[in-house]
């Protein structure tokens, strides 16, 4: 500094942390012009120079562009505004890197190479209404024109994903693994079959009860199934043989329907064609998105009460024709 306060740009390139071009740059730019010039014609600048130039600094390490910058110092009350603009427009990057880390991710996991890259991003940047439109598409295909349960399908076109504006990254994993689900020809097919049994035994009255009745047999499943895979115990032992007992007859009650054979060959073949983990993991990745509590995943329980009743009723009809 030299005795009139003045600077040298040397020395304000110091204090103000920047290089001598930088300042220089600033300085053709019109955001810090020189307070004066010295006997031999070098630019001085005063502490203000100093002040505008770490405000200038700031806002450039803000990502604020040039131009921008030159209406705050022309105008400071324009700062409120200039702030709120750059903040929408970090959230946007912040979504955009969110969006490849997504996809990226998703690809480190195997399950999908180099073709499917392409359309996971394209899946990764779709709108809110679309990623909904695309599970709605499914339930609208796989239950076209089939006689529902007015409340089971009223709850099934209700649950659609529902991604929030700032997803987590389990969140965002979640939708990218759903929407290419979704597009699998085979699950679709494995869903329209689902819905098809559901609507043919509604029509034939194999089919009765309500949703609540069934989810507390599902429930029942889950508890005692659950128990006896928790205990070690063989579907085709001995101790499983009360457990299926127990699950068929709350089953049969579920469904008004008499326990006899053909009801177990029918519900047999329900657990079969339900017990798909592509069809759980359906369900636990929408409530992962939507950010609710998943249902504990059915399957072991299901495919271990499936396998106990169907070598029961191998067991009754080997023991039917055995020799008395």
């Amino acid at each position: 500094m030299n005795d009139d306060g003045l600077y040298t740009i040397g020395q304000v390139a110091r204090l103000a942390k920047l290089s001598v071009p930088t300042v220089r740059y600033y300085s053709d730019e019109g955001l810090v012009p020189p307070a004066g010039r010295s006997a031999g014609g070098y630019r001085l600048y005063d502490h203000d120079a100093l002040d505008r130039l770490e405000l200038v600094r700031t806002l450039r390490d803000l990502g604020v562009d040039i131009a921008t910058i030159a209406q705050v110092l022309a105008d400071p009350q324009t700062l409120i505004g200039v702030a709120d603009g750059q903040i929408a427009a970090l959230e946007e990057q912040i979504r955009t890197l969110r969006v490849r880390q997504a996809v990226l991710r998703y690809v480190t996991t195997g399950r999908t190479g180099s073709p499917g890259m392409a359309r996971a991003n394209r899946l990764a940047r779709l709108p809110a209404e679309r990623r909904r439109q695309l599970a709605a598409d499914l339930v609208a295909e796989a239950t076209r024109g089939l006689d529902m349960e007015p409340q089971f399908a009223a709850q099934l076109r209700s649950m659609l994903p529902d991604l929030p504006e700032d997803p987590s990254a389990e969140q965002f994993d979640a939708w990218l693994e759903l929407a290419h689900q979704v597009g699998d020809p085979s699950f679709r097919e494995s869903m329209r079959q689902a819905f098809e049994r559901h609507a043919t035994d509604r029509s034939s009255g194999a089919e009765q009860g309500d949703p609540e009745s069934w989810a507390q047999a599902e429930q029942a499943v889950l508890d005692l199934a659950g128990g006896a895979l928790a205990d070690g115990i063989p579907p085709g032992s001995a101790a499983a043989r009360p457990i299926v007992e127990r699950l068929v007859t709350v089953f049969a009650r579920a469904h008004r329907r008499s326990d006899d054979p053909r009801f177990r060959v029918w519900l047999a073949e329900r657990i079969r064609i339900g017990a798909d983990p592509r069809i759980s993991r359906y369900w636990r990745l929408l409530a992962m998105i939507n950010g609710t509590s998943p249902k504990p995943d059915p399957v072991p329980e299901a495919r271990w009460f499936l396998a106990a009743l169907e070598r029961a009723a191998a067991k009754e009809r080997g023991g039917a024709g055995a020799p008395g």
